[in-house]
């Protein structure tokens, strides 16, 4: 039996992650875990231990930055990759900078279900690579 990687998605929009969660945890892969607002989102994080974050960027209380800025000033969260997932930018900004923005993945909302899982799948990949690239260096 494989081990479903855990998401969380903080983001203030209910509808939002309710189809965030039945996209991806439909694929048998993911196991998601909702926050709807900043604060209770890192709490979250903290609990959780997800192995990857969407992260809207505009959400009330505290904005995505702000958030992402205390995650990774936090020592057990710093390490928990983020990927902001926003409707601030289109998606041809976001294709012109290879999906990356400030080193931060980035998906654009308004997002299809077969969008939102390969664009989470890249991030893994990604994440993957750095992990043998740093394991290759302990060796």
């Amino acid at each position: 039996m494989t081990t479903k990687s855990k998401i969380l998605v903080i983001d203030d929009e209910d509808d939002f992650c309710e189809f965030v969660k039945w996209s991806l945890e439909k694929t048998g892969r993911f196991e998601v875990v909702v926050s709807t607002d900043g604060p209770s989102g890192i709490a979250r994080a903290e609990t959780e231990k997800p192995e990857l974050i969407l992260l809207d960027i505009r959400m009330p209380r505290m904005n995505g930055a702000e958030v992402a800025d205390s995650l990774l000033h936090r020592d057990d969260t710093r390490d928990i990759p983020i990927a902001f997932i926003t409707g601030l930018l289109n998606k041809d900004e976001v294709q012109k900078r290879r999906g990356y923005i400030h080193g931060f993945p980035f998906i654009t909302k308004p997002v299809t279900k077969n969008e939102l899982i390969q664009q989470v799948d890249s991030v893994f990949e990604v994440i993957a690579s750095q992990k043998d690239f740093i394991a290759s260096l302990d060796r």
